[in-house]
């Protein structure tokens, strides 16, 4: 168990009766949301001072969303009013919140509003003139899109893709029954919506990023990427910095800030590392969901209550944590991968790419000004893809795009720039040679098979045959012009990215990352977050420690960990200078590059 992992279980056997002194962070605010049903509670107000203080002791809080509704459940007036003033009397900023979900048809699903339902449109749009009657911010929890198929949705559908159909009705009940009737209710109030974190699938459920920010004053990010293996969306960790810097990209200066639950988890150390990352993306205000849920209690034999929680202890160490360099950190530097609106494929490939330490940065906008770009699936739902690939190859610059991007592209023009086929046959292959060694990988990795053109293109890294003596392209590269066409292969099972050996991953890091000052040379499962002055994070997301070695510009003569003040030895190997450090499980290092 490591040092830090220590100083926080340490920190769980305080007794109760001691107190925290509990600072403002420094680099961030924190948000706690409060659902309807805790607001309505707080009509006691003793319950509501108990619950406070405990709180307080672990977190300091900046801001309360009070929910005034979910599942058709409207908070008293007048509770929410006792409670603000509570609130804004101990210092606190007050907001409110909506979740426009109706009582769940089982338990497993939430049931969104029918915006097709006159009665349920009604409702729906008395609830945001009760909320802007009552705040100057308010905050949509992330269920404003549609899943309904009832037969009023079917009729009204018609012709149209549910895709389509929903789209269309979820920017109407935006503009005219969310945000219009607030302002005219409250011309200043503040309307944010907080998107949730499957972004890739957003369309087939009518939230659009295209045009949902253009309606709402701001946006907010779900950060909350729980457990990547047993929860039913197996969102990658690395997902909780990426969709901070995406959304950013979607609404520059816009997006409020990351939102963290303690939910759907087998460790608390995931829950603090959702809120590590959040922050890592630089985030202005990160929320905690929920109020009930942070200050859960626990229980002794007897099954009486301990006022002591771990979930405040554990976001307070986090935040309290990130927030003691969260300063000396500059802006968040990545690979640009180009996603454009409402498209889809390869479905959150840069969170994979991300935890194979290859730093991500997702664009709504072709990133023109890049030397060198990621292009996933997705980048073919743009219809001139090819011609700004082609563009940029022109310039002397360099581009990777996937096999996927590949498939969809054949017979589109890709061929202008590489002979390529991406063919209908697989390989079951578990051997890498990259032209310096062979280097085996835990397990075999199914991936498809592209046939090229001798000396039209050319393998840097190559799949072995287990039995056959046969080989597959896993990296292919092809000269265009001044510039270089990269085609990286993705297994059939996209999380097998994370066998192909260490000495795999980082020949593919060197050609990505040629223009930062640093890469790392590791397994998979170990990100790298970069900022533009010099400084920069290893975090391990592995289930054992292990040793990382981070590669520098040789211009740089010292590295420092920013949180020890200590400062690593490292060696010059040809034009780099190869620094060690060693990583406990879900554990990460800040260092400064001089």
């Amino acid at each position: 168990m490591y040092k830090d992992r220590k100083q926080l279980v340490r920190r769980f056997k305080i007794e109760s009766h001691n107190s925290f002194d509990v600072k403002p962070n420094k680099n961030f605010k924190v948000a706690v949301y409060v659902p309807v049903r805790d607001v309505q509670k707080m009509k006691d107000l003793q319950w509501l001072k108990s619950t406070y203080n405990l709180l307080s002791r672990y977190v300091h809080i900046d801001k309360v969303y009070l929910e005034v509704s979910r599942d058709k459940f409207l908070a008293d007036e007048k509770v929410i009013l006792k409670a603000k003033e509570f609130f804004q009397d101990s210092g606190v900023k007050v907001s409110g919140g909506i979740t426009y979900t109706v009582p769940p048809i089982d338990h497993f699903r939430f049931q969104t509003f029918c915006y097709t339902d006159p009665k349920q449109r009604k409702k729906a749009r008395e609830i945001s003139e009760y909320a802007a009657k009552l705040f100057d911010e308010v905050i949509l929890d992330d269920f404003f899109f549609n899943s309904c198929k009832c037969a009023v949705c079917v009729k009204a559908k018609g012709k149209k893709s549910w895709t389509q159909f929903r789209l269309e009705l979820m920017r109407d009940a935006a503009k005219n029954l969310v945000v219009g009737p607030a302002k005219k209710i409250n011309p200043k109030v503040n309307f944010i919506i907080k998107y949730p974190n499957w972004y890739d699938h957003f369309k087939y459920c009518g939230f659009d990023l295209e045009t949902g920010p253009k309606i709402f004053d701001m946006i907010y990010t779900g950060t909350e990427t729980r457990d990547p293996v047993y929860n039913h969306q197996h969102l990658q960790p690395y997902e909780s910095y990426a969709i901070m810097r995406y959304f950013e990209n979607v609404a520059p200066g816009r997006n409020g800030g990351g939102w963290v639950d303690p939910f759907n988890r087998r460790t608390l150390d995931r829950y603090a590392e959702q809120l590590s990352l959040t922050l890592f993306a630089k985030s202005k205000e990160i929320t905690l969901f929920c109020y009930r849920a942070i200050f859960h209690m626990l229980k002794q034999n007897n099954g009486k209550e301990i006022p002591v929680t771990q979930i405040a202890r554990v976001a307070g160490y986090a935040l309290e944590r990130a927030d003691s360099f969260l300063g000396q950190l500059g802006k968040p530097l990545g690979v640009k991968t180009y996603k454009p609106y409402n498209s889809h494929g390869e479905d959150f490939l840069p969170n994979y790419i991300g935890t194979l330490g290859i730093p991500m940065d997702i664009t709504p906008e072709f990133p023109y000004k890049e030397n060198i770009i990621f292009l996933t699936e997705q980048a073919g739902f743009d219809k001139d893809i090819v011609e700004k690939i082609k563009g940029q190859l022109l310039k002397g610059k360099d581009v990777m795009i996937t096999s996927g991007l590949l498939h969809k592209l054949q017979g589109k023009g890709i061929e202008e720039l590489v002979e390529l086929d991406y063919t209908d046959k697989k390989a079951m292959v578990r051997r890498f040679y990259n032209w310096l060694a062979v280097s085996p990988s835990e397990y075999d990795i199914l991936i498809p098979q592209i046939r090229y053109a001798t000396n039209d293109s050319w393998e840097l890294i190559t799949a072995l045959d287990n039995h056959n003596g046969s080989g597959y392209p896993i990296l292919l590269k092809a000269d265009y012009a001044k510039g270089k066409l990269y085609v990286l292969t993705i297994p059939d099972n996209v999380g097998d990215l994370y066998a192909y050996p260490q000495e795999i991953l980082t020949a593919i890091k060197k050609i990505l990352l040629k223009n930062f000052f640093v890469y790392t040379d590791s397994l998979s499962h170990v990100s790298l977050f970069v900022y533009n002055n010099n400084t920069f994070i290893v975090a391990s997301f592995e289930e054992h420690s292990l040793v990382v070695k981070m590669v520098v510009d040789k211009k740089f003569k010292k590295l420092v960990e920013l949180q020890s003040g200590r400062e690593l030895k490292g060696r010059a190997e040809g034009d780099k200078c190869v620094f060690e450090t060693y990583i406990e499980p879900h554990d990460y290092r800040v260092f400064r590059v001089e």
